[in-house]
């Protein structure tokens, strides 16, 4: 049996901390989540830099030639949102490797959590 309480994160629970703000990849699709709300351009550049020093990209794209002016204009797809946060369950974490997941709620909601966003898909 599993369990769905809320837990608690801290930037252990993330992949790498840039700058003090604690970055994990979110699916396989480029998408990723930093913990706290920051600013789109400040988070913009620690997800660039989980890119190239945790994935081994070029950038969030994977395009070397992308020039700085069109990297920069993906902070448009940073969002700010709440979250709650509970333990994977056992199939998650068998097919997805997660320990955690994360859970769209209101800032109202017991146990939420502010997380920034970077959706590229």
């Amino acid at each position: 049996m599993t369990t769905t309480a809320p837990i608690t994160l801290t930037p252990k629970d993330f992949e790498a901390t840039y700058d003090d703000i604690a970055v994990c990849c979110s699916g396989e699709d480029g998408d990723m989540i930093a913990l706290g709300h920051h600013d789109p351009t400040t988070a913009l550049a620690a997800f660039n830099r989980h890119a190239t020093e945790y994935l081994g990209l070029a950038n969030i794209v994977d395009d070397a030639t992308l020039p700085a002016a069109e990297l920069a204009s993906y902070a448009k797809h940073i969002t700010q949102h709440w979250g709650t946060v509970r333990k994977a369950t056992e199939a998650e974490q068998d097919n997805e490797g997660w320990s955690w997941c994360l859970e769209s709620a209101i800032k109202d909601t017991p146990g939420a959590i502010p997380y920034t966003w970077l959706g590229l898909n």
